[in-house]
């Protein structure tokens, strides 16, 4: 024991008083918490030696004490008569507290058992089922590879360049290149697929074949008649008279393109890209082209009409 020690003074917070002065050994200290609230605390000693020297210690402490009593039977402000009889609740103060929380044993297992629940509740019902295939990771869908022109190129020459020419310039099929059908996808892959009018269906051609097919036709290029010029004509075919066209066309036409359009001696025209291109249309009857006579009888507006039957073939 130190006999240096001249007092010790404890503080309670931030108090300027002393709680608790001691002066002679043993130096005990009694601190009664129920007369202080719930809460944090701090606890200051202030050890002051008889040379005048002073040393501090601080302790942060929690006061936690049961509930103050609760009475139950009797409501404050209660009219009452007779005998009454209420309980008064109060908590042990000498009971020992338990530090709260759980051990990690015992939270390991309790979230065990609750997961475990859980998933027996989802195994066994039929939500299950429905929440699997609502948020179940859908497959990409596979994308084709870019368009090959090189290989197109060669599909063309094997396949199409007999009767389109062998750089897409027409033959006895109508020319390719700069074709408008070439960049409508789907029209294009069907008439290939499944032939029209004189023209064989390809169906062993793949759609990475047909796309590849396209690329190199669009390489090719050429020219198309559009522009302002052409849209009154397009505008005007569209109420032709698809009757006096077909009597027209069975007059003029039917013996070397078919009685269809199908085709013969000359190309099919049905569904020929050149019904699309009045102008040139026009020109190809009126002056003639390879083996074809010219037609320079044949008015405007029976043009419009041959083109208007053909339309629907």
């Amino acid at each position: 024991m130190n006999q240096n020690i001249e007092r010790i003074e404890v503080f309670l917070d931030e108090s300027k008083e002393p709680l608790q002065v001691l002066t002679n050994p043993p130096f005990k200290v009694k601190l009664d918490t129920q007369n202080i609230p719930d809460g944090p605390h701090t606890l200051r000693v202030v050890t002051i030696f008889k040379g005048g020297k002073v040393e501090e210690n601080v302790v942060d402490f929690e006061v936690d004490n049961l509930p103050s009593p609760f009475i139950d039977g009797i409501d404050d402000g209660q009219q009452v008569r007779g005998l009454v009889e209420f309980d008064v609740l109060t908590g042990d103060y000498e009971a020992p507290k338990s530090k709260g929380g759980l051990s990690i044993t015992m939270a390991v297992l309790s979230t065990i058992v609750v997961l475990g629940l859980i998933w027996a509740f989802f195994a066994f019902s039929g939500m299950s089922t429905a929440i699997v295939a609502a948020n179940a990771v859908q497959p990409e869908e596979s994308k084709p590879a870019a368009a090959n022109a090189d290989h197109g190129k060669e599909l063309y020459a094997a396949q199409c360049a007999g009767c389109h020419g062998a750089n897409g310039e027409g033959g006895f099929g109508p020319a390719l290149a700069g074709n408008p059908l070439v960049g409508e996808a789907d029209e294009f892959n069907k008439l290939v697929t499944q032939g029209r009018g004189s023209m064989p269906p390809l169906s062993d051609l793949s759609d990475q074949d047909l796309a590849d097919l396209r690329a190199y036709l669009s390489s090719l290029g050429g020219k198309s008649d559009t522009g302002a010029a052409a849209a009154p004509a397009a505008s005007t075919a569209s109420q032709g008279d698809v009757a006096t066209g077909e009597s027209v066309y069975g007059q003029q036409c039917a013996g070397c393109h078919g009685a269809n359009g199908e085709g013969g001696f000359g190309p099919a025209l049905a569904g020929n890209e050149l019904l699309y291109r009045p102008a040139e249309f026009g020109k190809v009857v009126h002056e003639g082209r390879d083996s074809m006579p010219p037609f320079p009888q044949l008015a405007d507006d029976k043009l419009v009409a041959i083109r208007a039957f053909l339309k629907t073939k």
